[in-house]
């Protein structure tokens, strides 16, 4: 089912049912399709995620551990492939920025990544206030409508492709 978007607007639906508005000055991530104010630009990671992560990985490798002293060297190594997988994926988080304001001056790349088995999405490569490269991963929300016309906002608004 397609949700009814207005093609005049300059927002589309980010996999989170978030609201991603596209303006002359900045990309900004709200949770309403119009807001009164502009979101703080705040540069950090998904704290939650990783502490979390981070728990889960930590009592992954206590179970391998035990396993491997009892003697279930299958059990040990499956775990072992777990929780290799779970820290890159662990990796893979940390590296994204969670901010909801980009300001276009500071954008120094936009690519469009088509995955086979998930959403669409871009990845944002910025500056942040401290003057370093920062990355933010915007999936759009899996409807077909969507996402033409998420991809069609980002080819209007000249933001894929490379920056100077």
């Amino acid at each position: 089912m397609d949700l009814p978007l207005d093609e005049d607007s300059k927002y589309f639906i980010t996999e989170n049912a978030k609201y991603c508005h596209l303006l002359p000055d900045r990309i900004v991530i709200t949770t309403q399709p119009v807001f009164q104010e502009l979101p703080p630009a705040i540069d950090r990671k998904n704290t939650t995620a990783l502490i979390f992560g981070g728990l889960g990985v930590a009592f992954g490798v206590f179970l391998m551990v035990n396993f491997f002293i009892v003697g279930f060297y299958l059990m040990g190594l499956l775990f072992f492939l777990g929780m290799f997988f779970a820290t890159r994926a662990l990796a893979e988080v940390a590296r994204y920025s969670t901010t909801c304001n980009i300001s276009r001056k500071d954008i120094q790349e936009i690519r469009l990544f088509q995955p086979r088995f998930s959403f669409l999405y871009v990845i944002i490569r910025f500056r942040n206030a401290s003057g370093k490269s920062s990355l933010r991963k915007i999936k759009f929300y899996d409807s077909i409508q969507n996402e033409d016309k998420a991809v069609r906002l980002f080819k209007e608004e000249g933001l894929l492709g490379n920056f100077e």
